[in-house]
């Protein structure tokens, strides 16, 4: 089992009690979606006010993650799993990356061909996933720079930018070079798996 798997396990049955209190309240997975995109959406203008505010957009972007984890694992422990709801949690991260994106160029600490950089490597990290699992190739974990470790690295340099605020632009640069690295990883993968799969069928 890789680590990654391992951890995910991990997390889930620590959070599986919390999960259960709240499916038992009616609180569904897709509204858990969109309130960890409207706490986004707060923290992508936190950004632009200042110090306190690269405080205050780390703790909404970790209060967002932390949705975004539960509504994932609360749709597979209780069976509330649809073609629906993998669209709408597929859009919101794409939203949330793009008002990430919004929340480093409105700080001005970062330049706009850095901003554009990062987003555009992330937004062809979920392309490549998207476009292989259409092709019936299983891209889930493969690659470095799966949205989980690009949502850490941007949290941890928003509020280390608060003490240093190079760390953002350094953040964007890291996430750029990770993903770029993942896209590489993510077409290897599907490549290698559609030819075995035509030599199978030949």
């Amino acid at each position: 089992m890789s680590l990654g798997k391992l951890v995910r396990g991990r997390l889930e049955r620590a959070i599986a009690p919390l999960v259960d209190a709240l499916a038992s309240l009616g609180v569904t997975p897709n509204q858990l979606t969109l309130y960890g995109l409207a706490l986004t959406g707060l923290a992508m203008i936190s950004y632009n006010l200042g110090s306190l505010g690269l405080l205050l957009a780390g703790i909404l972007l970790a209060v967002g993650g932390f949705l975004d984890v539960l509504d994932g694992v609360m749709a597979r422990r209780h069976g509330m799993s649809t073609p629906a709801g993998a669209f709408i949690d597929s859009f919101a991260d794409r939203l949330s990356d793009t008002m990430i994106a919004l929340g480093f160029l409105f700080s001005g600490l970062v330049s706009p061909l850095v901003v554009m950089l990062m987003l555009s490597s992330s937004m062809l990290v979920s392309y490549a996933r998207a476009r292989g699992e259409g092709l019936q190739v299983r891209v889930a974990g493969v690659g470095v720079g799966e949205r989980g470790v690009r949502l850490l690295i941007i949290i941890a340099a928003t509020f280390t930018a608060y003490f240093q605020p190079i760390a953002l632009s350094i953040s964007a640069l890291t996430i750029t070079i990770v993903s770029a690295i993942t896209v590489v990883e993510r077409t290897w993968h599907i490549l290698k798996s559609l030819s075995s799969s035509q030599s199978l069928g030949t």
